[in-house]
C-alpha cells in the first residue's frame, strides 16, 4: 500500500465502496456504513504485464486498486502473489525492500506505474495534469502486508512461541532483510496478544511491514484496510506540518502596507487554516479511531499498528502546530481590526476637523455680512467694510468667541492627552497628603 500525491478530485458519483475490490466478508457492512470516512474505490483492475523493481521476484500479474480518502488523498494497493517455491523469507524480504526503496521503478505494460494510473484516470474521465492537476507521484509512506501460505506459513506457525520472542524468518520479513541475525528479542516488532494463538494464528509487524498468518482472506483484507488508514493518517500528518510551515512562511514574508493587504493575508491564512483543521479531523483523527470497523480482531490490529507508528504523539504535536497557526491568524485579525479602527478614527477626526474649519471660516464672515447688511446707523455706507479702525469692534465681536472656543478646545485636548499618557499618576500622592492631614487633625484634637 502506497500513498500518492497530489490529491485527486474525483466526482462523488464515480466513487464506489472499497468492499467491491476487497473481499471483506462479514466486515462489509461496517465498511459500507463508514464509507464516507474510509477510502473509496476509484479503479480496480487485474494486470498481467507488471515488472517489479530489480532484486524483486518475478510475479505473474497483479491486482491494482486505486482509492481516494474523503480529503481526496490517493491510496494505491498493489496485490501480488509469490510462488511457493521461491526462496522463502529471504525472497520476500528482497521483494519488500525493492518495492519499498525503488517503488518508482515498478512498471505496468512497459510504463511507470504512476503514468499507467494517470492514463487509466484519463480513460475514466478524470482530468490529469493537462487540466491543472500535476501527475501522480509516489509519496514517502508505504505499508506492506505479507500473508504467507503453504510451507512458509507452516514454518512460521511452528516457530511461533508465546512471549515477545520472534523467529528468524519473521525478523527477516518485517525488517526487510536488513539484519543477518538476531538475539531473539523483539527488535521493535509488535505481536498483539489478542491476534497470536500458538500453532493457529500469528501477527507480527513493525512500522512498515506486517506479517499475518492463519487468518481467512476477509480478515486479512480488513487488516490491510486498517493498515491503509494508519498509512493515510501518517501521510496526512506530514502534509499538515508542511502546509502549516508554509502558512507561517506566508505570514512572515507578507508585505502588509494597507488594510487591503492585511485583509487579503487574513483571507489566505483563514483558508489554509480551514484546510489544516479539516485534514486534521478527517485525515488523521478519523483513522486514529478504532471504531471505524468495530470488530475485536481489527481493533486489536489497528491499535497495535497505531502504537508502533506513534500516531497518537504525532497527532498531539501536529494539533499544537495547527494551534500556533491559529494564534498567528488571530494576531493578524487583531492587527486588521486595530488598523480598521484607526482608519475609522482618523476618518472621523478629519471629517470633524473639516466641519470645524468650515464652520470657523463660514460663521464669522456670515455674521459680519449680516451686520453690514442691516439698515442701521452703525453702518456707514461711505466706508468700506474692510475699514478695521471703524468696524474693529464688529470684527472683534464676530471673531473673538470662535478664537476663544478654539483655544479652550486645544487646552482641553492637551489635558486629555496628558491624562492618557500618565493615567492617575498623582493619585497616590494626593491620597498620602489626605491621610497625613487627617492624622495631623487628630493630633490637634
Amino acid at each position: 500500500m502506497y500513498n500518492l500525491t497530489p490529491q485527486v478530485h474525483v466526482p462523488d458519483d464515480m466513487l464506489r465502496p472499497l468492499s467491491e475490490a476487497l473481499g471483506l466478508g462479514r466486515f462489509t457492512a461496517h465498511v459500507e456504513a463508514a464509507e464516507l470516512l474510509l477510502p473509496r474505490l476509484v479503479l480496480h483492475e487485474r494486470v498481467v504485464d507488471i515488472t517489479l523493481p530489480a532484486n524483486a521476484v518475478r510475479v505473474d500479474g497483479a491486482a491494482i486498486t486505486l482509492a481516494v480518502t474523503p480529503r481526496r488523498d490517493p491510496l494505491l494497493f498493489v496485490d501480488v502473489e509469490i510462488a511457493d517455491d521461491a526462496d522463502g523469507a529471504d525472497a520476500i524480504a528482497e521483494t519488500l525492500y525493492a518495492t519499498w526503496q525503488d517503488r518508482a521503478a515498478t512498471r505496468v505494460d512497459g510504463v511507470p506505474l504512476t503514468e499507467w494510473l494517470d492514463a487509466r484516470l484519463r480513460a475514466y474521465g478524470i482530468p490529469d495534469g493537462s487540466a491543472g492537476r500535476p501527475p501522480l507521484e509516489f509519496g514517502r509512506n508505504v505499508h506492506q502486508s505479507v500473508f504467507p501460505g503453504a510451507a512458509l506459513a507452516r514454518g512460521l506457525l511452528a516457530e511461533h512461541v508465546p512471549g515477545d520472542a520472534v523467529g528468524q524468518d519473521v525478523v527477516t520479513i518485517v525488517l526487510r532483510g536488513t539484519l543477518d541475525s538476531h538475539t531473539g528479542a523483539t527488535l521493535g516488532i509488535r505481536r498483539p496478544e489478542t491476534l497470536n494463538n500458538t500453532g493457529q494464528t500469528m501477527v507480527a509487524h513493525g512500522r512498515g511491514v506486517s506479517v499475518i498468518v492463519g487468518y481467512a482472506p476477509p480478515v486479512e483484507n480488513a487488516f490491510g484496510l486498517a493498515a491503509a488508514g494508519i498509512l493515510t493518517a501518517v501521510a496526512a500528518v506530514h502534509r499538515i506540518r508542511r502546509q502549516a510551515f508554509e502558512a507561517l512562511e506566508l505570514d512572515r514574508a507578507a508585505a502588509v502596507e494597507t488594510t487591503d493587504d492585511a485583509r487579503a493575508l487574513v483571507g489566505q491564512l483563514s483558508r489554509r487554516l480551514n484546510d489544516l483543521q479539516l485534514d486534521l479531523s478527517f485525515s488523521v483523527e478519523a483513522y486514529a479511531d478504532t471504531i471505524l470497523i468495530p470488530e475485536l480482531l481489527v481493533e486489536s490490529f489497528h491499535a497495535s499498528l497505531r502504537d508502533v507508528s506513534s500516531l497518537a504523539d504525532a497527532l498531539a504535536n501536529t494539533s499544537r502546530i495547527v494551534e500556533r497557526v491559529n494564534a498567528v491568524l488571530a494576531t493578524r485579525r487583531v492587527d486588521l481590526e486595530t488598523a480598521s479602527q484607526q482608519y475609522a478614527e482618523d476618518r472621523d477626526r478629519v471629517l470633524a476637523a473639516v466641519i470645524a474649519a468650515g464652520s470657523l471660516i463660514a460663521l464669522p464672515p456670515a455674521l459680519l455680512l449680516a451686520y453690514f447688511g442691516v439698515n442701521s446707523s452703525d453702518v456707514d455706507s461711505r466706508r468700506s467694510i474692510l475699514d478695521i479702525q471703524h468696524y474693529g469692534v464688529a470684527y472683534a465681536i464676530a471673531w473673538l468667541p470662535f478664537l476663544l472656543l478654539i483655544a479652550v478646545g486645544l487646552v482641553a485636548r492637551r489635558r486629555i492627552s496628558l491624562r492618557l499618557s500618565a493615567p492617575d499618576a498623582a493619585a497616590p500622592a494626593r491620597r498620602t497628603r489626605r491621610l497625613r492631614l487627617r492624622r495631623s487633625r487628630r493630633r490637634g484634637r
